[in-house]
């Protein structure tokens, strides 16, 4: 919904505010590097194992140039996850002049769903992880995004079951279970094991529409060679 997007733009917008610098196209190409490296460090250290000396060590500049772009650590860190967050709690979002029945959007916005999850892993795995390091007020941001995702989800589940395309039944329930199924991917999916992403994104979107019983979409053939168990 447009008004629905315009207010997360909004919020995402507001989630830091130390003031940046203009946004040329050079000083957003050095944000998303320091933003890239930190994710890396992050996600391989932990929050409290990873210094500014050390991301600053990884990019090969001086302090001083970080600092241009962000106020500390933390701002970084609640950078990446707010963007990742927004990412994968907005896929449930759907044009309110979309004429599609129910069940179809659903189809469309869990394939969404799991792919956002698995484009930003690292970052959102660190959204769960680093959660007790955030601010208040910003762990209540990621609070309210959650919610109107669920909320969302679970309308159109409801929805679909009305117009008997759907077959399940307490609607928190299968929720909180599809939720919880996607959302801890960070305790075993590992990007460089077994599956490729768009095989992972297949075969969990499926197993999401059998939790409600709904047809899962069509998938494109995958051309690409299987990887090997880690």
């Amino acid at each position: 919904m447009p008004a629905t997007r315009s207010a997360i733009r909004a919020s995402a917008a507001a989630a830091s505010a130390s003031p940046k610098p203009a946004e040329t196209r050079a000083c957003l190409d050095k944000r998303e590097r320091i933003l890239a490296v930190a994710e890396d460090l992050f996600y391989r250290n932990g929050f409290a194992g990873t210094t500014m000396d050390m991301i600053c060590a990884e990019l090969g500049v001086t302090k001083p140039f970080v600092y241009y772009y962000f106020r500390d650590k933390h701002e970084i860190v609640e950078t990446l996850a707010w963007r990742a967050s927004v990412a994968c709690l907005s896929t449930m979002k759907f044009a309110a002049d979309d004429p599609r029945p129910a069940h179809l959007k659903l189809a469309e916005g869990l394939q969404r769903w799991v792919a956002a999850c698995v484009t930003h892993f690292r970052a959102s795995a660190l959204a769960f992880r680093v959660t007790a390091s955030l601010r208040p007020e910003f762990r209540a941001k990621l609070r309210q995004l959650a919610n109107d995702f669920y909320a969302d989800l679970g309308a159109l589940m409801e929805e679909g079951r009305r117009q008997g395309k759907l077959s399940f039944e307490d609607t928190t329930v299968t929720t909180m279970a599809m939720g919880g199924a996607v959302g801890f991917m960070y305790t075993w999916y590992r990007p460089e094991g077994r599956l490729a992403p768009d095989e992972l994104v297949a075969r969990l979107t499926a197993t999401l529409c059998k939790m409600i019983g709904l047809r899962p979409p069509a998938t494109r053939k995958h051309t690409h060679p299987r990887r090997t168990l880690e």
